[in-house]
């Protein structure tokens, strides 16, 4: 799925944009959503939930080249379209590694097939999900937002960064799920996102969150070793 992001003062180039990405989704089989922004600061505020942004360049408050310099400081794989009554700004968009950009008023064919190049580009990027079955219904998780996975009495307890969730199971099978470059278990109980450690104090792992968890004696070497490799990629 890819969670794409409308930034624009024009409402009409806004509804034009996103009634594409729908028409495009349909067309292609690829999962979208989108949200609408009509001005840049409340964008900004939310990018990281984000695969992908069109920006408009001529808004008020805060121009969508200046939004792009401060996106790039804290989202450096967000893809970043931008929408443009003129081509003359077209060519700044290199400094903030934008894909392309698009004249308005948008044409579909231009917009389709920037899109392709687009999702194959976001192909290695875009964010995973996986379903956890619990005792409420079936839950869709984003892979990166799993801080941690840990076994307690017969239910897989997954810690994530909007709450905890509790599942059947055991820790192989969350293990089945989890990809192997961006998780490691750490102890017998426990699986940890790699993205997710600040830290190795003596036998713990310290996460972001603050908490702490142990790593045994015997997967000490493979931790640390994915860590070095692998801890904060994404």
């Amino acid at each position: 799925m890819i969670k794409a992001a409308i930034v624009d003062d024009d409402v009409t180039s806004l509804k034009l944009i996103g009634s594409y990405l729908e028409r495009f989704s349909e067309e292609n089989g690829t999962e979208i959503v989108f949200s609408e922004f009509e001005e840049a600061i409340s964008f900004l505020e939310q990018s990281h939930s984000f695969d992908l942004v069109f920006l408009d360049i001529e808004m008020p408050l805060i121009n969508g080249m200046r939004a792009a310099e401060k996106l790039r400081e804290t989202n450096k794989s967000i893809a970043l379209i931008f929408v443009t009554n003129t081509a003359k700004y077209a060519v700044k968009g290199y400094s903030v590694d934008a894909v392309d950009y698009l004249l308005k008023p948008v044409n579909y064919t231009r917009f389709s097939a920037l899109m392709k190049k687009t999702v194959r580009m976001l192909g290695k990027n875009v964010e995973t999900d996986i379903t956890l079955r619990t005792a409420g219904g079936m839950r869709r998780v984003r892979l990166s937002s799993v801080i941690c996975v840990e076994i307690k009495e017969h239910l897989l307890v997954w810690h994530t960064e909007n709450g905890r969730i509790e599942t059947w199971g055991t820790l192989k099978d969350a293990e089945k799920m989890l990809p192997q470059d961006k998780f490691v278990r750490c102890n017998h109980n426990s699986i940890i996102g790699l993205k997710h450690v600040d830290r190795v104090d003596g036998d713990f792992a310290v996460l972001y969150d603050g908490s702490r968890v142990s790593v045994s004696h015997s997967k000490r070497k493979t931790f640390l070793a994915r860590l070095m490799r692998d801890g904060g990629s994404e």
